[in-house]
């Protein structure tokens, strides 16, 4: 008995690692948190800027720089590499030079890193609109899901994007899913882009929509099923830190 467990598990696993592999491009990006030393930001600034603008300014290995301005660690910073694939990971800037660079001139001004992560995007559960240009803003919102209620809260999103294609909505949302078990409360974010606060001046009809495609009655219902699939939710809204980024595309 024990073989024939140990054999399944491995046809699974073998099964995992190949759609992985057949998988040809997605969006994901890689995530650290930090805290900059209070007396270095002119400091920290200035190597930053150059580090980014020298090894992080294009491609899968372009990066940015984000506030964190709303939420439970405002005042943090965030460095976003990508989007780029785990086969692109393996060759993302990593030479003395750059180490060196990194290690030397922009770690002696962080105070502390809080964590790392890679978010990879499900594109099914995500919405862009034609002609959407690049956010300067990200309002955030990240779910800690109960345990085996992926696919619920997966099904209540499909129907969310159903609203957003139907009515043909102005801005993004995308779906990133955590990739590592790094914080037990974050296993999945809801990300909107913006560029202006007006944006939440803007009078939600989002209910009535939803009823409008699902019929009356199933916003109720739908807040009922999100209830039963999540412990727990937190927002954040983030800035972009354009003059210590990689040069924009």
């Amino acid at each position: 008995m024990k073989k024939i467990t140990t054999m399944i598990l491995a046809v699974l696993a073998m099964t995992a690692f190949t759609f992985a592999q057949e998988e040809e491009s997605y969006t994901m990006f890689d995530n650290t948190r930090f805290v900059v030393k209070s007396d270095k930001y002119k400091e920290f600034g200035k190597a930053m800027a150059h580090h980014n603008k020298t090894y992080h300014s294009g491609g899968p290995y372009h990066a940015n720089v984000w506030n964190i301005v709303i939420g439970e660690d405002a005042g943090h910073m965030v460095w976003s590499m990508g989007p780029c694939t785990y086969t692109q990971h393996d060759d993302r800037p990593d030479g003395e030079e750059h180490m060196e660079d990194w290690l030397g001139n922009v770690m002696p001004n962080i105070k502390y890193i809080e964590s790392s992560n890679l978010w990879k995007m499900d594109d099914k559960l995500s919405y862009s609109p034609e002609g959407d240009a690049r956010s300067s803003k990200l309002s955030i919102r990240v779910y800690d899901l109960e345990d085996w209620q992926s696919y619920r809260f997966k099904e209540l999103l499909t129907k969310v994007i159903e609203v957003y294609k139907e009515k043909e909505y102005e801005h993004t949302l995308g779906t990133y899913w955590s990739q590592f078990d790094v914080k037990a409360d974050e296993d999945v974010a809801i990300v909107w882009g913006f560029n202006d606060w007006a944006f939440f001046d803007n009078d939600s009809k989002f209910m009535a929509d939803f009823e409008d495609v699902h019929g009356k009655g199933s916003w109720f219902k739908f807040l009922e099923e999100l209830r039963g699939s999540v412990k727990g939710a937190k927002d954040e809204v983030w800035e972009i830190v354009p003059q210590i980024s990689g040069d924009m595309e």
